[in-house]
């Protein structure tokens, strides 16, 4: 009895040391998958933290280019207020008898004077800033290629580190393991993979490093919004950086500022009825009247709400028979505005098909300050007879007439069946009523003229620019949309809609910044030192092969069954054991595996108790290479990871898959390259 429940005994406490050593190295196995694949995410959410920190500097530096060309461009603006003095000076002279010349030459000279030392000064400063900062951005942008290749790299070396540190001896990669992270190197390190048609949504690269010197077609370019080429990227930095500007590299009139009256830039405007007004000067609209049959009438005269000066007068006769009532009015409006922005700009040829990269682009900026005499005028006549008997009155006549000249534009027109006297009442964003005298042309039922009409006089212009040789903006570069060509006119703070010129033309007019200058400080380039936008790194948002890579990734390790027994058998003063001790559990397919999944994050802490990281607006912000809050954590496998492990590690189908073609031809392709 002894000797057979001896050898029992034995049997058990041998299959327990194999079982118990096999679950140990399954537990350290795992440790070490776990490790790996934490430690991986870990440095590639620092790759991602550190090429978001260094794409705003980026950013930050071309907003700092901006604003000096912009300060370069008030400084040009500021000296050209002489010449346009001394130019008006040359009509005036005459009729004046000369009086103009000994008030403007002192003023102009003033202007010039100032004008030209602040120019000195601010081009220099142009020039120093735009170098400065381009050669900063392009070592940004080294800097980031070789950051991203480093983590590459590193996270290669964590993988035998982890291994030796923390797995049991002899483990190594799994065949799955290694595919899987081929594949990640492929879709987030961006590496190619050999045989993989990389263009397919599958093998998408969550990351991306943009190349300025890679060019699409002008079309291809514009239909491009999600940055896929590397065209298209630079039109989305390039958005971002004009839209990160300060109130002063923008312009006042930029959207979504232009109607906060807080919004302080380089543009302004002074009504000068209005200030009058303010000042006491002028009244606000007083109102007279007389009430009472027959005869009515009524009268209001001062400044408007939004600067206008002037007068409606209107009465009529009502009798039991009949009657009429005439109504008219006459405003007038004189602004000091000045407008201006800088922009960065894709600059291309204007014709044909052309190429547009990161290159491409070009800071210049704008600005313009114009005299604007506004003009209203109008009124209205009804008549009407009444039946006694129905005691119903029939109109005869009834027209209205209206006439303003505001903006560069004039309209005239008639309207029927309810003249339309006066400004019209509107609300503004906070409620309050505003009467506006630009809504009447929307209330005519016949148009006699309504287009452009100059009611302005330019006292100051200037248009500058930085960039290379090869990006030089050109006149037709500078057609705005009224006259075909490509600049919007809300463009450069809306400085665009006005005439940017030394002299005002003597030959046909042209408005907006078609008009180059005619003295060479206004056409050259201030600087070339700007060569484009640098090399940058940004995520493209992809999550690619059905989610087992890009920020995902997954990590296996394998150990076979025979370097299982010389671990803890050859190399450990005994043999394995033999005969009726033999033991026969085998590992499936020969190998004991591990997996292990990872994945980079993006998390901004929005906690109220936060306040040091919570955006100031509340809004959820999104992952991508310009926020840096990327985070690693581990996650959970999926059931398709583990059905992928089983398929690829063991050759064991465990079940058909049908989780979509995404799925399927994934399986197929890691068929494909098994041997």
């Amino acid at each position: 009895m002894t000797m057979m429940f001896g050898v029992v005994l034995v049997l058990v406490a041998l299959t327990l040391f194999r079982t118990g050593r096999i679950t140990s190295d399954k537990m350290e196995m795992q440790n070490a998958a776990d490790a790996i694949a934490y430690s991986m995410s870990t440095i590639e959410a620092r790759d991602l933290n550190f090429a978001a920190y260094t794409n705003r500097a980026i950013v930050a530096n071309e907003v700092a280019m901006g604003q000096a060309l912009g300060m370069a461009s008030w400084a040009h603006h500021w000296e050209s207020i002489g010449d346009f003095l001394q130019e008006y000076d040359t009509y005036l002279a005459t009729p004046t008898l000369g009086i103009s010349t000994t008030i403007i030459t002192p003023m102009a000279t003033g202007f010039r004077t100032t004008g030209t030392v602040f120019m000195t000064i601010m081009d220099a400063y142009a020039k120093v800033m735009t170098a400065v900062n381009t050669n900063v951005n392009l070592a940004y942008g080294i800097a980031q290629q070789i950051y991203h290749l480093a983590a590459v790299v590193n996270t290669l070396g964590v993988i035998d580190e982890m291994i030796q540190k923390n797995a049991p001896d002899n483990t190594q990669m799994s065949g799955y393991g290694v595919l899987m992270l081929l594949a990640h190197l492929g879709t987030y390190g961006g590496l190619p993979l050999p045989g993989v048609i990389t263009s397919q949504d599958a093998f998408a690269p969550f990351t991306k490093s943009y190349n300025p010197t890679s060019k699409e077609t002008k079309e291809d370019w514009q239909a491009d919004t999600a940055g896929e080429t590397d065209a298209g990227g630079y039109g989305r930095l390039a958005a971002i950086i004009q839209d990160s500007g300060d109130p002063f590299t923008k312009g006042r009139q930029n959207p979504p500022y232009h109607d906060n009256p807080d919004y302080t830039g380089r543009g302004w405007e002074i009504n000068l009825f209005k200030k009058m007004e303010e000042a006491g000067l002028l009244p606000a609209p007083i109102s007279l009247g007389v009430e009472g049959p027959p005869v009515s009438g009524y009268m209001r005269f001062g400044v408007w709400p939004d600067g206008w000066l002037g007068f409606e007068m209107g009465g009529g006769f009502d009798t039991p028979i009949g009657g009429f009532s005439i109504d008219y009015y006459i405003k007038i409006q004189f602004t000091m505005k000045r407008e201006g922005g800088s922009e960065l700009r894709a600059v291309m040829p204007v014709t044909g098909n052309p190429q547009v990269g990161g290159t491409s682009f070009a800071w210049s900026s704008a600005d313009a300050t114009n005299f604007e005499l506004g003009f209203a005028g109008g009124g209205g006549f009804e008549a009407w007879i009444t039946i006694p008997i129905i005691d119903q009155d029939i109109t005869i006549i009834d027209i209205g007439f209206d006439i303003l000249v505001d903006n560069d534009h004039m309209f005239i027109g008639f309207s029927f069946g309810g003249s339309e006297s006066g400004c019209h009442t509107t609300q503004d964003e906070d409620g309050n009523d505003v009467e506006s005298c630009e809504t009447v042309a929307g209330d005519a039922d016949v148009s006699i003229y309504d287009g452009p009409f100059p009611n302005t006089a330019p006292i100051g212009a200037a248009f500058v620019q930085s960039g290379s040789t090869a990006n030089k903006i050109t006149t037709p570069h500078l057609v705005t949309e009224a006259t075909g060509g490509p600049v919007s006119e809300d463009s450069y703070g809306k400085a665009a809609a006005r005439l940017l010129a030394r002299y005002y033309p003597t030959g046909p007019q042209a408005t907006g910044i078609v008009f180059q200058p005619s003295d060479p400080r206004y056409t050259d380039v201030v600087s070339t030192s700007h060569k484009g936008l640098p090399r940058y790194i940004d995520t493209t948002g992809s999550e690619p092969l059905a989610k087992m890579g890009g920020p995902l990734l997954i990590v296996g390790l394998q150990m076979g069954e025979d370097d299982f027994d010389t671990a803890h058998y050859d190399d450990h003063g005994g043999a394995e054991p033999a005969g009726q001790f033999t033991l026969d559990e085998a590992f499936g397919a020969g190998d004991m595996t591990a997996i292990a999944k990872s994945e980079v994050y993006f998390d901004r802490p929005l906690d109220r108790f936060v306040d040091y990281f919570a955006r100031s607006d509340g809004h959820v912000e999104h992952g991508s290479a310009f926020n840096p809050y990327w985070q690693a954590r581990l996650i959970e496998t999926s059931h398709a990871d583990r059905v992928l492990a089983l398929l690829v590690e063991h050759g064991e189908v465990a079940q058909t898959i049908t989780f979509g073609e995404d799925i399927d031809s994934l399986v197929d392709w890691l068929a494909g390259l098994l041997p």
